[in-house]
């Protein structure tokens, strides 16, 4: 496996003898990783299994536990587990034999108990000959009985809650949805049940004709609430679940699943109804806001999209990411969001499988105050992890660690001697952190990679953890902004050097250029340095001294003068660390003559849209659920957009 942008990251690989479509880790990381898959209902002689890997060596991955499963039923297709104080209770989905389908029987949830081996070191009351052992429990049925002539509906998709980190434990729900079904249908169900009951069915959803669910996920915003979201090739829907366990009763809102998002018609979709993207997989990142992966038509690439979820109406789209184009279709996801500090903020990994048999691991920042995040960072590229297609990612679930309490504070005995305080046992501070990702393919092989974690503020105890330091990104942007800039600059002096004769006849490509990028280019290197100061200098000086620039922050400014066209309303970028300038001037025609590199909202590319959206919500300047709408008549102009212009200018653009 080849690894690119870290050297920190190390991997295991194990081959077991059938295909793989199915992984999750323990819920609370005790170092177990359980797999399943095989050869389905086929005389290949391929096994079914379910199998428990040892992950706890991050330098080696060991099968402990086996359970063949019958051969004449369909293989392990999804896996969900609940913990218990020595093992899991792991549902599975595997279809009964087609001829009991045919019949009208499919007992497609199945549940096993898992009991792990006690390591070594835990050997301390127990003989070496004590194994741990995979038992089934039982199965059931959860979907309505098909109506189709030949029954070909199985259980595609199957996720838990996650599991939370109380005193009092978690309780969890569960929901399964079909997959090539005449009737498609999802079934939310109480899961504290190793074998669910028709009384333990919390809602039953039927999919539009046509339809199935692609992918779904479910949240706890708080204890007893859940959300569920889903996404079939063409829509994001979302529901919220209030449950009582002990009475079993529930609480829709709203009373049926709405859309929160539909995916984009293009052009040329009117007379190619295939030409829109399809959603693969969704994931929440946190109770309101979620991830989604679709893949474009005739494998025209794969995209990431995060949405922003409202109580009523449709969700707002805030990030888009576009993966590598060798990535021409996407075939799985998953997300580990790492622990927030006291006041909300927290990094969320995502890793996405291609069809090339690569993954991508990115990371983004979310911003409690502002319910923001940061645009997608590349972590990682992993190339080549298996020799064949990958079934499916998943990450081990992050818990933030146990703190030592705060040492007592010093005293004075009773004659008035100080008495040191008194230290913990254990350490201030945590130790290593980790994150496991697991991917298994159609090959037979599961790839656990593990990546390190660092405490944000080493220096506090109580520090959230992250996988790439804020720090790290942002020497990393500038370094790339600078090498950019850097090589614009250069190749318009040689540039400039090569056609000095054709400057100085007032002659040439350099006559075509604005203003302020000709006297760019007529100073020295010391112009890159001050260029945008010294542009901001001209802008201020253009202006009247009886007409003095009118300075405030973004929303008061647009709320006075947002309606008067002969005014400029300016938002600049220094550049540098300082803040956005955010500024009227008078005269909107002067201020276009100083500052060339100025434009409207309309006029910026998306990719620049993103990024003063970006900036103006982390200055507090502007909000997401304000709408871009009230931005149309600002002007927006920076030190970036100077460094454009000379750079499509030099290639002749």
């Amino acid at each position: 496996m080849v690894m690119q942008n870290t050297s920190k990251v190390s991997f295991a690989k194990a081959t077991l003898p059938y295909p793989l479509f199915a992984a999750e880790f323990d819920p609370y990381n005790r170092g177990y990783l359980v797999v399943g898959g095989g050869g389905g209902e086929s005389k290949t002689g391929v096994p079914n299994q379910i199998t428990v890997l040892d992950v706890a060596n991050r330098a080696a991955v060991t099968t402990v536990l086996e359970l063949d499963l019958s051969r004449d039923e369909d293989s392990v297709q999804s896996i969900g587990s609940l913990a218990t104080k020595y093992g899991l209770i792991t549902f599975a989905g595997i279809n009964s034999s087609q001829a009991d389908q045919n019949a009208g029987r499919n007992e497609h949830l199945r549940s096993f108990d898992i009991k792990y081996p006690p390591r070594k070191r835990q050997r301390t009351e127990t003989t070496n000959d004590e194994k741990g052992k995979i038992e089934p429990i039982g199965k059931r049925s959860l979907f309505k009985r098909s109506t189709a002539a030949k029954s070909e509906t199985y259980q595609r998709g199957l996720r838990l809650s996650p599991a939370q980190k109380r005193d009092s434990g978690s309780k969890r729900i569960g929901a399964v949805a079909t997959g090539m079904a005449k009737d498609s249908e999802i079934v939310v169900f109480n899961a504290t049940s190793a074998t669910p009951q028709e009384s333990d069915i919390i809602a039953r959803i039927d999919l539009p004709e046509g339809d199935e669910a692609a992918d779904l996920d479910l949240v706890e915003p708080e204890r007893s609430e859940f959300s569920l979201t889903y996404c079939t090739d063409y829509d994001i829907y979302e529901q919220t679940y209030k449950y009582d366990f002990g009475s079993k009763k529930v609480e829709k809102m709203p009373k049926g699943p709405r859309r929160v998002h539909q995916m984009p018609y293009p052009e040329s979709a009117a007379t190619n109804p295939k030409a829109r993207s399809k959603f693969r997989a969704v994931r929440f990142l946190n109770s309101q806001n979620l991830v989604a992966l679709s893949n474009k038509p005739n494998k025209g690439g794969a995209e990431l999209r995060i949405f922003h979820l409202y109580p009523t109406g449709p969700a707002t789209l805030l990030l888009t990411k576009s993966l590598p184009s060798r990535i021409k279709s996407a075939v799985s996801m998953d997300v580990c969001a790492l622990d927030a500090d006291k006041a909300g903020n927290q990094q969320v990994a995502i890793a996405v499988a291609g069809q090339d048999i690569s993954i991508e691991i990115y990371v983004t920042n979310y911003q409690r105050s502002t319910d923001t995040f940061s645009p997608f960072r590349s972590y990682l590229s992993l190339r080549d992890v298996h020799e064949h297609q990958m079934t499916k990612l998943c990450f081990s679930p992050f818990h933030s660690p146990t703190r030592a309490p705060d040492p007592e504070p010093a005293s004075t005995g009773p004659n008035g001697e100080p008495i040191p305080p008194k230290i913990p046992e254990t350490s201030l501070h945590p130790g290593p952190q980790h994150i496991r990702l697991a991917s298994v393919s159609y090959g037979n092989t599961v790839v656990v990679d593990t990546l390190p974690l660092s405490p944000l503020e080493p220096q506090k105890k109580d520090s959230r953890y992250v996988l790439s330091h804020p720090s790290d990104e942002k020497f990393t942007t500038i370094a790339y902004v600078a090498v950019i800039t850097m090589i614009v600059l250069v190749t318009a002096f040689l540039l400039q050097s090569f056609l000095t004769g054709f400057s100085e006849s007032g002659s040439g490509p350099f006559s075509v250029l604005p203003a302020n990028v000709r006297d760019f280019l007529d100073k020295p290197a010391a112009a890159a340095r001050g260029a945008h100061y010294t542009l901001a200098s001209k802008v201020e000086s253009a202006v009247p001294s009886n007409m003095p620039v009118v300075k405030a922050r973004l929303r008061d400014l647009l709320a006075t003068h947002g309606g008067a066209e002969s005014m400029a309303l300016v938002v600049r970028d220094p550049g540098d660390s300082s803040a956005l300038s955010v500024d009227v001037h008078p005269d909107r025609e002067a201020y276009l003559k100083v500052d060339t590199a100025a434009m409207h909202w309309d006029q910026l590319s998306a990719e620049q849209k993103a990024g003063w959206k970006s900036k103006l919500v982390q200055a507090g300047e502007w909000g997401v659920e304000e709408g871009e709408a009230v931005l149309k008549g600002v002007l927006f102009s920076g030190y970036a957009g100077l460094v454009g212009d000379i750079g499509r200018a030099a290639m002749g653009a």
